[in-house]
């Protein structure tokens, strides 16, 4: 192997892919980054079994070839290089970085025996917009579960229908419910996508504006973007049958403007944030919701204009709960549902019906 690169851009190829390395595997192969140059590009890839990223960059290349080197002691050295011309040569298992006049070697690791578990030639299942797939992301992520005793909850949901994309989270506190419209759809299908997954994707589109292509086999949940490939393997296992915690009919309803009602959670839960509970408590009559917090330090009490269709009620949340759906939502205006001060609340949209959050109260004594 023999080519030239620009270094910038070998750093950033190189931050993206050693996001997969597993620097806390025994299997010391797991710890590299595999790089291919072949027909003017250089390919790096990594991957800890459960992640895949591989991304493509241009290169100069003089001779065709194909290694594996060690990930950390590669991605902090070329990321200290800065800008201009880096030439990479390899002789037999030894690796010589060039960039002016400084050199580093190092050994490099047997290709052989890194492993291959992702197939990124399949044609994609769909196709949905960068935009969609951030806020898919950002109101699915919030209620994940942190619990390694259920593993399928640390996951997302994702039902591939027609021409929308269903995804679904819970963690026996919230619930994310959202829709998004897909296109290129090809068969209708399931699956579960580890919310690590999802979050690597969302830095992957970070910045972008045009289309995500979507690949789904029977182990891999996998993206194309920008001449980058991530795959994340899926959970296996069935989801909870979420529609049967959804509520379908409501007692009363609040429209309240998002941004002043967030505030208002949001610093009566400063008050309480060390509490076990972490309570707040919304007493909501005609045309207003008081936002109440109390211990031996203080009391708070937040008022926020609001319209309420039935009967008046008072109900407490766990503040953090609350105030995450709330900043999640990103609406100018949301509908607050109840069915009494035990039934758990839906938050959605007051004029869209996209999405919606689920979330339970606290059930005082």
């Amino acid at each position: 192997m023999k080519l030239t690169c620009d270094g910038m851009d070998l750093a950033e190829a190189v931050a993206v892919v050693s996001r997969a390395t597993n620097a806390r595997t025994i299997n010391p192969i797991l710890e590299g980054i595999k790089i291919t140059a072949k027909d003017g590009t250089l390919t790096l890839a990594a991957t800890d079994l459960e992640m895949y990223i591989q991304k493509t960059i241009r290169a100069d290349v003089e001779k065709d070839g194909v290694t594996v080197v060690p990930g950390k002691l590669f991605n902090e050295y070329v990321a200290r290089i800065g800008g201009g011309s880096v030439k990479l040569n390899l002789a037999g298992e030894n690796m010589c970085i060039t960039h002016g006049e400084n050199t580093c070697n190092f050994q490099c690791l047997l290709v052989i025996e890194y492993p291959d578990i992702v197939n990124i030639n399949k044609k994609p299942h769909f196709s949905i917009k960068s935009e969609l797939l951030r806020d898919f992301i950002a109101k699915t992520r919030i209620s994940v579960s942190q619990d390694d005793s259920r593993p399928i909850l640390k996951g997302i949901l994702c039902e591939i229908g027609k021409d929308k994309i269903t995804g679904v989270a819970l963690d026996g506190f919230r619930l994310s419910k959202i829709e998004k419209p897909i296109k290129n759809h090809s068969d209708e299908t399931k699956v579960v996508v580890p919310a690590r997954s999802f979050d690597e994707i969302k830095k992957l589109i970070a910045d972008d504006n045009g289309e995500v292509a979507v690949i789904i086999d029977n182990k891999f949940f996998q993206v194309n973007i920008n001449k980058t490939v991530f795959a994340g393997r899926l959970i296996d296992g069935e989801f909870i049958n979420y529609a049967q915690i959804i509520p379908s009919n409501f007692e009363s309803s609040v429209v309240v403007e998002r941004t002043a009602f967030e505030h208002a959670v949001e610093r009566a839960g400063l008050l309480v944030r060390n509490d076990k509970i972490n309570l707040v408590t919304l007493n909501m009559s005609d045309k207003l919701i008081t936002v109440t917090s109390a211990n031996e330090i203080g009391k708070i009490a937040e008022k926020v204009p609001a319209k309420l269709s039935g009967k008046d009620i008072k109900i407490s949340f766990n503040a953090k709960y609350l105030y995450d759906v709330l900043k999640a939502s990103q609406e100018e205006f949301i509908k607050i549902n109840f069915n009494g001060e035990l039934s758990p609340c839906v938050i959605e949209s007051a004029k869209a019906n996209d999405y919606l959050f689920l979330v339970l109260p606290v059930r005082l004594s």
